[in-house]
């Protein structure tokens, strides 16, 4: 355990060095930037229906975990290739233990930039777009951040297997069209991992945004859980 935490803190560090982290955290961060600055009533975008903040809070939000995961993927393969992984391994560090320590790292950044992202986007919008409180909004981005967690996860599968701008690019836009996607209404969001940010983007009009968010959460928590296992898989089998 004591390792795992050990591994967590210099992938943390990682990417604190590269930059890296605050590139997600700030994307994160600019999500929030539409329910703050956009006014209540726009004109309709190409689908017809008329966006609001809360269309583009998750459209955003979407774009900056699919980001994420991206840039997950291109560590994964970036440690790989570079043999950071392998000067691990031949030193006792488990293979599936640098795994989990890259994903709890970016776990990490995505509880540091949602939370805030939570809050900007409460008190932008407050209760005269949302009456039944910051509850089902901190549901619906807490359920859109287990979807970024199954991002990210895939992210680290791409990255065991191929290299680094390959695995970004087969993980980033793949998860970016489906989160956007989701956002715009273009999917049936209530059976895909990606429904959080289905709840997210129509939290105003939801008959059980709690429900609708804590089924999203668990979708996504158990995509990630098989990805992450794939990832270990892929891992395992790597040359390092």
């Amino acid at each position: 355990m004591s390792r795992f935490v050990t591994l967590t803190g210099l992938a943390l560090r990682e990417l604190w060095i590269s930059f890296r982290l605050l590139g997600v955290v700030g994307a994160l961060l600019l999500a929030g930037m539409p329910a703050a600055l956009l006014p209540h009533v726009l004109t309709p975008d190409l689908a017809g229906a008329p966006p609001d903040p809360l269309t583009w809070l998750a459209a955003a939000l979407g774009a900056a975990l699919a980001l994420a995961s991206g840039l997950a993927a291109a560590t994964m393969a970036t440690e790989r290739r570079r043999g950071t992984a392998g000067w691990m391994a031949v030193r006792g560090v488990g293979r599936p233990t640098i795994v989990l320590a890259w994903f709890a790292a970016f776990a990490v950044l995505l509880v540091v930039g949602l939370v805030p992202t939570a809050l900007l986007a409460w008190l932008a919008l407050g209760v005269a777009v949302l009456p039944a409180g910051p509850l089902p909004l901190a549901a619906s981005i807490a359920a859109a951040g287990c979807a970024g967690l199954a991002g990210i996860a895939v992210g680290l599968l791409s990255g065991s297997i191929l290299a680094p701008w390959a695995a970004a690019a087969a993980t980033a836009f793949p998860v970016g069209a489906v989160l956007v996607s989701t956002a715009l209404g273009f999917s049936g969001w209530s059976t895909l991992p990606a429904s959080g940010i289905g709840v997210l983007a129509t939290l105003d009009t939801a008959a059980r945004p709690l429900a609708d968010a804590v089924r999203g959460a668990g979708a996504a928590l158990a995509t990630a859980a098989v990805a992450l296992l794939l990832a270990v898989m892929g891992f395992d089998r790597a040359e390092l």
